[in-house]
């Protein structure tokens, strides 16, 4: 058995002595009973219905206790903004509602509807309100630079939204490292402006923690090669990572690689690199896993047909 199914198996132990909260039970089974009584052809169907299972026996990742309970209405307005894993933790409450504001010297309105947060990413709900259309007027778009707090420097990552027809509101989601867990307050700064937003978090709200293995793995590409490192799984995503060359890492399209859950490609969400002293990292970003994990087999299928069977690590 593969150490990764070992902590899922361990965690899935310590959790089958708790009891969820009646109030918790009756949420996520009521979300299970609304899903379709029918057979899916599409992948997506298939990582809602993953999800789902996750949060009622949190199998994957092993939450808290204080973690499984209810925190919040669903933040409303982001059905078609968000990834499938996001949606259906915002369907089932699974995050912390905000509601804060700031409007910056052009008039433009920056709301924080709310967040989600595990050990691999903050993810930030935002609406944005300009007085003109922001498709026609670009300066009205004010991207979050950092979140900042106790102990906490966490860089912007990525951000994807949707513009209303008149092109003045934006709805989406940015996405930054993860706070602190011991920040009871976070801060946010945006590009271009001393102006920024403090509200109050509750690290307790977090989704808990994440299971990283070990791949250790190199692929030859023409005449260099590109080592995977590790993957990480949470709540919201599932994170791989490693180094190469400048020069293979520039030009590889990262797309082309898939992650393949038990024959089934899991959506890729984006990737990224970086380049220091020490060398170019990378790293792929993919929807969570899903949670029917008795007969899980997990490979990455490189673009010259390459396999890495992350399973057998």
């Amino acid at each position: 058995m593969s150490r990764i199914k070992q902590l899922i198996h361990q965690k899935k132990e310590q959790l089958d002595g708790h009891q969820a909260p009646e109030e918790t039970e009756f949420r996520l089974r009521q979300a299970l009973n609304k899903e379709p009584k029918r057979r899916h052809t599409n992948w997506n169907m298939k990582i809602w219905q993953s999800i789902a299972a996750l949060l009622v026996v949190s199998i994957l990742i092993g939450y808290n206790y204080q973690s499984l309970a209810y925190y919040g209405k669903k933040i409303i307005g982001y059905d078609d903004v968000v990834s499938d894993t996001l949606q259906h933790l915002n369907e089932l409450g699974m995050g912390q509602t905000i509601n804060k504001s700031i409007t910056f010297e052009d008039g433009a309105t920056f709301t924080i509807d709310g967040i989600i947060v595990d050990d691999n990413q903050l993810v930030m709900f935002y609406t944005l309100e300009s007085p003109q259309s922001i498709e026609k007027n670009p300066e009205f778009d004010h991207t979050p630079n950092k979140i900042s707090g106790f102990l906490t420097d966490s860089n912007h990552e990525s951000g994807m939204g949707e513009v209303s027809e008149d092109g003045k509101v934006v709805k989406g989601t940015h996405s930054f490292e993860p706070p602190n867990g011991f920040a009871k307050e976070l801060t946010v700064e945006f590009f271009n402006t001393s102006k920024s937003i403090t509200f109050a978090y509750d690290p307790v709200k977090a989704l808990g923690h994440s299971i990283k293995q070990s791949i250790n793995e190199k692929v030859q590409l023409d005449n260099d090669q590109l080592a995977f490192q590790s993957i990480t799984a949470s709540p919201t995503l599932t994170r791989i990572s490693g180094t190469g060359s400048k020069a293979v890492v520039e030009n590889l399209d990262f797309s082309k690689i898939k992650l393949i859950i038990n024959g089934e490609e899991i959506s890729q969400l984006g990737s990224g690199y970086s380049t220091d002293l020490t060398g170019t990292t990378f790293e792929l970003k993919f929807e969570a896993l899903p949670t029917d994990l008795e007969q899980m087999n997990i490979e990455l299928h490189m673009p010259n047909g390459q396999v890495i069977d992350i399973d057998d690590k």
